[in-house]
């Protein structure tokens, strides 16, 4: 038996990757702030099982409690594999520094920075002893790399999340029961996150119609292959521990 806990998952690459996961010895545990009814149902009709935990993970004093519940709930006896996969994030607030409000610029540090480092701090920690595979995988973003006018701070959670993972995964080499953890950058796709970046002002985002024109072109990648990609990497054996990957690189 394999156990993905996947974050996230109501929709976008969260939503594909767990639809790709419905197959047999699979168990599946979604955290999103919604349900999603047609995962549920597909789940269902596949006899697959499959829990939703309704979380908002950017309330990050929850979170060592929710790892902690949810890895009270695994039979380890039965398991081959534990995959964790730090799917949820926000690109909001997109705006240049001494323009955005500091509610916003929190709850994006805390859900993507903060959150999927606990998440990983609390997994290892009580996993330790476990002598499974155990893969850990943060999503980046090119945004990693480059600064981009008005995402100063998704920019900066996405690198901190990169730095973080390479840290871990120097770290597990020296573990007794090593888990692997990469993060990997999907590069830009039809999701509803493009939909938050189309909207934005053109003074608070300078690209802003770079990005209009990647989706009236059709050139934004489909969540269910950039997912297919990702998952085919993850269920490998070439993995590298705390590589930065990028879908660039399988495309």
């Amino acid at each position: 038996m394999n156990v993905f806990i996947v974050t996230g998952a109501s929709k976008g690459l969260g939503e594909a990757t767990a639809q790709l996961l419905l197959k047999e010895n699979n168990e599946l545990i979604c955290i999103a702030r919604n349900d999603n009814e047609e995962l549920v149902r597909l789940a269902q009709e596949l006899g697959v099982a499959l829990q939703f935990m309704n979380e908002d993970l950017s309330e990050h004093e929850k979170i060592p409690g929710m790892v902690m519940k949810i890895i009270k709930s695994i039979n380890k006896e039965k398991l081959e594999g534990i995959y964790f996969i730090n799917n949820a994030g926000m690109v909001d607030p997109i705006k240049p520094a001494g323009k955005s409000d500091p509610e916003s610029m929190t709850k994006s540090v805390h859900l993507n920075l903060l959150t999927p480092m606990l998440i990983t701090n609390e997994f290892l920690k009580l996993t330790e002893d476990w002598d499974c595979k155990k893969v850990i995988v943060n999503i980046s973003s090119g945004a990693a790399n480059r600064p981009i006018y008005g995402w100063n701070t998704y920019g900066t959670t996405k690198a901190g999340l990169d730095m973080f993972t390479k840290s871990v995964g120097h770290e597990q080499e020296t573990a007794a029961n090593p888990a692997t953890i990469i993060s990997f950058s999907p590069g830009i796709m039809d999701t509803d996150m493009q939909g938050t970046i189309r909207q934005a002002d053109k003074e608070d985002f300078t690209n802003v119609e770079v990005f209009k024109n990647y989706h009236e072109k059709g050139e934004l990648r489909s969540p269910v292959i950039v997912a297919q990609k990702m998952l085919d990497l993850v269920l490998s054996s070439t993995m590298e521990n705390g590589r930065v990957y990028d879908i660039k690189e399988f495309v």
